[in-house]
């Protein structure tokens, strides 16, 4: 990948938008080339500002049935077309004219109730996490922080996250802590604390959860990889290895009994 082809591609790939080959031939480049990672690390450093100090403004509670009630008079007194001998370029345009309020109400119930949209689905975050993990292990980014020392881990994530980290060592187990680093995931900022089983990588990925309420733990499998989810505390975990399945269970028994 050149620098042209990657300045087309950084935004999408700050964004999470790349798959899983795009993302790792970008970040194979960028790790090369100064100027790319100047302007990667420029675009991570106005998305976390923007986040955090953009003023947000919530919908009135009426909004909503207010902008579906104006859908449902547009669609009932949008004319009926004639079919005439009109010329068919003109017949087109008369269409979309028709439908023109149709579409305006359309972009302002999207625009301004974002809370209506779909959130992305757990298979979409399962492959986020996954590519996460392959990232770290083919790219030469493993770590941010290589220590297996708990209070230099936890500390370096002060700052560089709105949120705490609980951190810990499970090396009397079997499951010695490496590190940790910066990472996004559902296109926010998330901890990923680094842990090893013998030879095999164990990524435990932390970042707020968008709902209030726990969830169970849940299994996936991807590319070769498990990964075991759960939500406490308003808080997200996702374990990913490609560890056997039964020494992956109890890496996320020993996190979810410590939390």
């Amino acid at each position: 990948m050149n620098c042209s082809e990657a300045k087309r591609l950084i935004d999408a790939y700050v964004d999470n938008e790349l798959d899983v080959r795009g993302v790792l031939e970008l970040e194979e480049h960028v790790s090369h080339c100064p100027g790319c990672s100047v302007e990667e690390r420029g675009l991570r450093e106005l998305q976390t500002s923007s986040r955090a100090n953009l003023i947000r403004y919530a919908p009135s509670p009426g909004l909503e049935a207010r902008l579906h009630a104006a859908l449902r008079a547009e669609a009932k007194d949008a004319p009926i077309p004639i079919k005439t001998a009109e010329p068919a370029p003109r017949r087109r345009a008369w269409k979309w004219a028709a439908l023109a309020p149709l579409a305006a109400a359309a972009a302002l119930l999207i625009v301004a109730v974002p809370r209506l949209l779909p959130a992305p689905s757990e298979t979409s975050v399962a492959d986020a996490v996954v590519a996460a993990h392959v990232r770290s292990l083919l790219a030469n980014h493993l770590t941010d922080v290589a220590s297996s020392d708990q209070h230099t881990v936890k500390p370096w994530f002060q700052g560089k996250l709105d949120y705490s980290v609980s951190v810990k060592d499970w090396a009397a187990e079997g499951y010695p802590l490496v590190g940790g680093r910066l990472d996004y995931v559902e296109d926010t900022p998330a901890a990923a604390l680094v842990y090893r089983r013998a030879q095999h990588v164990v990524n435990l990925f932390v970042w707020p959860s968008k709902n209030a309420a726990d969830e169970p733990v849940q299994r996936l499998a991807r590319r070769g990889y498990s990964a075991y989810s759960w939500t406490t505390d308003r808080m997200h975990y996702w374990a990913v290895s490609d560890v056997n399945d039964a020494e992956l269970q109890k890496f996320v028994e020993l996190v979810r009994r410590r939390e």
